[in-house]
């Protein structure tokens, strides 16, 4: 093992996650999101499991991502490139099959003026202001999509973490909509937080995302397993005196005599500066708090309480089964998808 931080992933819980996710809608294709490097586990690993198990769509955000993707798994899944297609990439669409997600009427230009013969996606906005076609244009968009293979119609939730949000509703409603002007195509609205809303949601195709590496706030009844677990080397354990202070700024004075471990992982390494006096890492499973503000490639903790497993060398979890993803994200006032994405490239992943 690295004598840096590490990421050990684990593909066989992806799946399992994404299985379980499966289960929630039984009605429904599941898909997979693999963007952003699939969420920092490795879109290819990542893709490349959930294809032998059977997942067939799957989404990107660039089409660069999507080439990956296609060296993964092969011919014959979908491969979504949720972005949309620019004249710039066109050439990623053509050789590695990738399908366009088109959000604005001059996507749609851009790819009927390519002439290429894959299928797309209609991306209508229901209430989120970010991409995708105005719902009030879902005639004219018909007419001119009518030569294209549309394949799905789509739209995205912007409140299913808050399950009794009134948004959730309202999406749901305009969605219904949009989708009666397409009866003969599959549509998708579900993320990961949207698969948990009930099968009005689920439609014909749910995309879940951060659920799949363990993140995200199901209800009770739905186990998660956590993609990675993150741990980093301790370097030194030494103790630091009462009155004494704790790093950068001196933000922590120590008000009694504290056992302190400096661990070889900070800001760089994808650790939030934010988690400063707030985060935990777990030794021998104690949670032991962040003391002092986090550096660039080390950061310090009190181990006081981890007396017994705190020593040089000793790893210390700070994302997984002791560290869960989104308690250590609320921590540091973020989410578990910055946590995961943020991971840095001397964080060396480990697939299992």
């Amino acid at each position: 093992m690295s004598s840096g931080p590490t990421a050990q992933v684990h593909l066989a819980n992806v799946v399992a996650n994404w299985r379980t996710l499966g289960a929630l809608n039984p009605g429904s294709e599941t898909g997979a999101v693999v963007k952003a490097g699939g969420y920092g586990h490795g879109a290819a690993q990542i893709a490349k499991a959930l294809c032998t198990a059977g997942c067939q769509t799957f989404f990107t955000a660039h089409a660069s991502e999507g080439v990956d993707v296609r060296h993964a798994v092969g011919g014959s899944p979908i491969i979504y490139v949720l972005n949309g297609p620019d004249n710039a990439d066109l050439s990623h669409y053509a050789d590695a099959g990738l399908r366009p997600v088109i959000n604005t009427p001059a996507q749609l230009d851009v790819w009927r003026r390519a002439s290429l013969d894959a299928p797309v996606g209609l991306k209508f906005d229901t209430g989120m202001n970010r991409l995708g076609l105005r719902p009030e244009t879902v005639g004219d968009i018909k007419t001119a999509s009518a030569d294209l293979k549309v394949s799905h119609v789509m739209s995205h939730l912007a409140c299913a973490d808050e399950p009794s949000h009134p948004k959730n509703a309202q999406q749901l409603k305009a969605f219904t909509g949009i989708a009666q002007h397409f009866p003969d195509i599959p549509a998708s609205l579900a993320n990961s937080a949207g698969c948990y809303l009930g099968g009005d949601y689920a439609f014909d195709l749910t995309r879940p995302g951060i659920a799949l590496y363990g993140g995200s706030h199901p209800p009770a009844s739905v186990d998660l397993k956590p993609g990675l677990t993150l741990t980093a080397p301790i370097l030194s354990v030494h103790t630091g005196r009462s009155g004494e202070t704790v790093g950068y700024g001196a933000t922590k004075t120590l008000e009694e005599d504290r056992l302190l471990a400096t661990v070889a992982f900070g800001y760089a390494d994808g650790l939030p500066r934010s988690a400063s006096n707030s985060g935990f890492g777990v030794i021998g499973r104690v949670r032991c708090p962040i003391v002092g503000r986090i550096s660039m490639d080390l950061t310090t903790l009190d181990v006081t309480g981890a007396e017994a497993f705190a020593e040089p060398g000793a790893r210390v979890e700070f994302i997984g089964a002791a560290a869960n993803l989104e308690e250590q994200a609320d921590s540091a006032a973020t989410l578990g998808y910055e946590l995961i994405t943020g991971l840095g490239p001397r964080v060396e992943r480990i697939y299992e």
